[in-house]
């Protein structure tokens, strides 16, 4: 005989077993920006380093014992979390001139990150993609074959695992593969439609990925399957400076694929900006289809020029929750390390600066639920928006952020085009200058 608590029990514990499967996590890191030349040239360094800190200093990129513990910190953060898979979404590469690099200099740096992240994480599928700074010369990529396609295969090989990928990855060093939950990668060298490649800038589909992109999506759809899409460069527009890092018509042609097949795509994750920030699109009446999560970088390093100077970062990773069944994305943990901390004490400390579901208000990381959070930003009193200053930089620094700077902000969250952008700009400020205290200093 069955008693009926005893199968009350069973139920619930066999339910809870499901959800409790049913949810995983991954890992993204980007921008290393590994400075080989810490402490003897400074090739990466922008500023005057009159100390060099043990972790690195903000105005130059990550020396290699900066790498070393970000690597053994992603480790120890998944100690107690099921991890499924890492996304590596590239610019391993300092900042510096092409004539202090070369192409058996960016393979090397390539290999040995490629070595570590393979010697701390050896059963980890890990769907690693390039930054602009991965090529040499830096930005050029070609919509053919090369070299350091050639010989980048040789160390990823064993991560892609499928000789049909392997021949798309040497064309034009992108591929899709499937998670061991079904979740399928599309693993895109967006490098080929940024405003620094001149070699592409005339062309209509670079190594015919956008070609490739809608067949797998159109397939993909067929086959009920969700599919998650992660690459360097992002599309839409950055906030610092407000403008699109696509050249316009690969623009325009990207953001139009992505929302022909927003009904399968459950999520993009990007890297490139080193701030974290997300960007939303739309449908036609208005209603959020889908989120691309920007994650900050690894390296310190601040940008200087003429114009500006970039705000201090700390290094970061994160992690992010989802359903393994739907793609559905659940939640997100953002680690950094303090790094002026780190380098007095002599040993890092890391930190998480936010759970998003905690300390954004909000259910999940879905589509909806990010559109709720940017649209309480629009006030830029709100702590909403105080808050993702504060997280936008790692925690390092909060700059000074007037009226147009929040705008900026603003609607890097909501519009993808330039046109829409600009309009943006202009209605939020309106808009800003009608709150109490809306003219801000």
């Amino acid at each position: 005989m069955v008693f009926p608590h005893i199968y009350l029990v069973l139920v619930l514990t066999i339910t809870k077993t499901s959800i409790c499967v049913s949810e995983g996590w991954f890992l993204h890191v980007t921008d290393f920006h590994w400075d080989n030349t810490y402490t003897s040239r400074d090739l990466s360094c922008n500023g005057v380093v009159n100390t060099h800190g043990v972790y690195g200093d903000y105005w130059c990129d990550s020396p290699f014992s900066l790498i070393d513990v970000t690597i053994k910190a992603m480790k120890n953060a998944t100690i107690d979390k099921a991890v499924d898979f890492m996304l590596w979404t590239g610019d391993s590469i300092l900042h510096t001139g092409d004539e202090h690099l070369s192409i058996d200099n960016n393979i090397e740096m390539l290999t040995n990150l490629t070595n570590n992240l393979q010697q701390t994480f050896p059963t980890m599928d890990v769907y690693a993609t390039y930054g602009n700074h991965d090529y040499y010369p830096n930005g050029q990529y070609p919509p053919h074959n090369n070299e350091i396609y050639n010989r980048t295969l040789e160390h990823w090989r064993s991560w892609i695992n499928d000789s049909t990928q392997e021949e798309l990855f040497l064309k034009g060093a992108y591929y899709t593969l499937k998670t061991k939950y079904g979740i399928r990668i599309l693993a895109l060298n967006t490098n080929l439609y940024y405003t620094s490649d001149k070699i592409t800038a005339h062309m209509d589909d670079p190594a015919d990925q956008f070609v490739w992109m809608e067949n797998i999506l159109e397939h993909s759809r067929h086959l009920s399957e969700k599919v998650l899409i992660t690459g360097h460069v992002p599309p839409g527009v950055a906030a610092e400076g407000g403008k699109p890092w696509f050249y316009q018509h690969f623009n325009t042609r990207m953001v139009h694929i992505l929302q022909q097949y927003s009904d399968i795509i459950i999520g993009l994750h990007f890297g490139h900006e080193h701030a974290d920030t997300f960007r939303l699109f739309y449908d036609h009446s208005g209603q959020p289809t889908m989120a691309m999560y920007i994650a900050p970088s690894v390296t310190p390093w601040r940008y200087k020029n003429s114009k500006a100077t970039g705000p201090k970062h700390n290094p970061s990773f994160r992690m992010v929750k989802y359903d393994r069944v739907s793609g559905r994305h659940l939640d997100l943990v953002q680690y950094y390390m303090d790094l002026p901390e780190s380098n007095r004490q002599g040993k890092p400390i890391w930190k998480i600066a936010y759970t998003a579901t905690h300390d954004m208000g909000i259910s999940d990381i879905s589509p909806k639920s990010m559109d709720n959070f940017a649209t309480r930003t629009r006030n830029p009193h709100s702590q909403e928006f105080q808050n993702q200053l504060s997280w936008r930089n790692a925690k390092a620094e909060v700059m000074p952020c007037d009226a147009f700077c929040h705008s900026l902000i603003f609607c890097n969250f909501k519009k993808l085009h330039d046109h829409d952008f600009k309009l943006c700009l202009r209605e939020t400020q309106q808009y800003t200058a009608t709150l109490p205290f809306g003219r801000r200093k």
